[in-house]
């Protein structure tokens, strides 16, 4: 079995997992502007209750977003550095799939609308589905949509996110609806499937997924 670490900041919850012959360590806490601090001792933490060394992890993986600018930020350059110290290769993974394995894993339904709230009024949503035969989730590209202009596309849907307390009457439009936010477990369930595509900073350097133009530049 690979060994994958996965890293996910991509909202207030901060999160690092390792998993080993299919068994997760996993760190997680809700932390709002404490990422930076905590992100780097949670890898620490889950490294030594595997028992696990440098040399035997696989890949690394972060949530590329979408999600907090800062988050995004702080999960790349985090699993940048370790790569570069560690000389591993990287693997980013939408934090809005991680959301959609996690509604699948608690609910055994493989299609979702995956939603993060991107303030100012907007909201962030993936349209993915999870392959249980092969562990693999497909997924549309990611949008930044208006939350009024999302309602006909929810309509008896599935639904997974942290939404519910801002939009109400959207979340009322999906059929099901599973409240959570993006944690690094899913990352690294996701990351096994994937871990062939995985690249040295070498060749190739992922960097967050942000979708709003004014922000990333």
């Amino acid at each position: 079995m690979s060994i994958v670490l996965a890293v996910e900041s991509a909202t207030a919850n901060c999160a690092a997992s390792l998993i080993v012959n299919d068994k997760a360590y996993t760190c997680a806490e809700f932390a709002p502007q404490q990422h930076a601090q905590l992100i780097l001792p949670m890898v620490d933490k889950v490294m030594q209750q595997a028992g696990i060394e440098p040399a035997q992890i696989e890949a690394l993986v972060f949530g590329e977003g979408p999600g907090a600018f800062t988050g995004l930020r702080i999960a790349a350059g985090v699993v940048q550095g370790l790569a570069l110290g560690w000389n591993k290769p990287v693997l980013a993974i939408s934090s809005l799939k991680a959301l959609a394995y996690q509604a699948y894993e608690a609910t055994g339904k493989t299609t979702w609308w995956a939603c993060l709230d991107a303030r100012m009024g907007e909201i962030y949503v993936q349209s993915c589905e999870f392959d249980p035969q092969h562990a693999k989730m497909t997924a549309k590209p990611p949008k930044l949509v208006k939350p009024d202009d999302f309602k006909a596309f929810a309509a008896g849907l599935n639904g997974v996110g942290d939404i519910a307390e801002t939009y109400p009457e959207l979340v009322a439009c999906f059929a099901n609806w599973v409240k959570a936010v993006p944690q690094a477990e899913a990352l690294a369930r996701l990351a096994l499937s994937e871990v062939g595509q995985s690249r040295y900073l070498a060749d190739f350097i992922p960097q967050p997924v942000y979708l709003r133009p004014s922000v990333s530049s």
